[in-house]
């Protein structure tokens, strides 16, 4: 099968799913599951915003445990087996990162945009729930907070 045949999605394919402390991108994502047969590309973007419910955030400093990549692995090839068809590319930041920076990244591509916007938001929330990644966030009154998961 060439990659111009209409089944040419393979089941459950996952094109990465990294954790570091490099910037990270939703191109890197989309143009790791490009492919001919895909009719739809859903991404995500988590973006460090500069604010908390109400108080102003100025920096986030993102920890993960040392499983944290295996884990990410672990979840993206679930979700793919889970949505057969679906292509999968995703990347998480850890380190100090700004207002403005994206702190997560992810690509879903499908035949399909249900396929997609299904395994994307299914992805979103089982890296918020499984992945060791935690949060510290400094307020513009100087204190800080802890918040586990993606928040």
């Amino acid at each position: 099968m060439t990659a111009d045949t209409p089944d040419a999605l393979a089941p459950g394919t996952v094109l990465f799913a990294r954790v570091d402390d490099t910037p990270i991108t939703v191109e890197e994502c989309t143009d790791a599951v490009a492919d001919k047969a895909a009719g739809a590309v859903v991404t995500f973007a988590g973006v460090v915003r500069n604010h908390d419910e109400d108080r102003g955030v100025t920096w986030l400093r993102y920890s993960a445990h040392p499983s944290a990549e295996a884990v990410l692995a672990d979840v993206v090839r679930d979700v793919a087996l889970s949505h057969p068809g679906c292509r999968i590319a995703a990347a998480h930041r850890v380190g100090d990162l700004g207002i403005g920076d994206i702190a997560l990244a992810c690509a879903v591509a499908s035949a399909h945009r249900a396929a997609a916007f299904a395994a994307c938001a299914a992805l979103v929330d089982d890296i918020k729930n499984r992945v060791p990644i935690w949060k510290e966030q400094g307020f513009t009154d100087g204190s800080t907070e802890w918040v586990a998961a993606l928040g």
